[in-house]
């Protein structure tokens, strides 16, 4: 017989895993650590994040998800950071708006 180890999650990781969009976006590699405390203190700290070149090597590197309703009403927002394409760590799902959200798809050339 086999055991599983359980896997908590949040109220805010379930509500937003419900959502039925998502939009993936990769940044240059950071502390983790560092990240989760500046978004704790701001949401807009994404914003001053480096944004993965097309060239760049992409070995490490963070990725945010942002996971949305087909009207915006409801967004949230989760950093992983990545290490030969597998999720090493990630932050905490913080509630965010449609319109960080926007000026963060912004600096990808994507509109929304």
């Amino acid at each position: 017989m086999f055991f599983r180890k359980k896997i908590f999650k949040s109220a805010e990781q379930k509500e937003a895993e419900a959502l039925p969009r998502t939009k993936k976006v990769q940044y240059c590699a950071e502390d983790i650590n560092d990240i989760t405390e500046r978004l704790n203190s701001s949401l807009d700290a994404i914003l001053r994040l480096e944004p993965v070149n097309y060239y760049a090597s992409k070995d490490t590197f963070l990725q945010c998800t942002f996971f949305y309703d087909e009207g915006y009403n409801t967004v949230y927002l989760v950093m992983e950071y990545f290490a030969g394409d597998r999720a090493v760590s990630s932050t905490p799902f913080y509630k965010a708006d449609y319109e960080l959200m926007k000026k963060a798809l912004r600096y990808f050339g994507q509109q929304i």
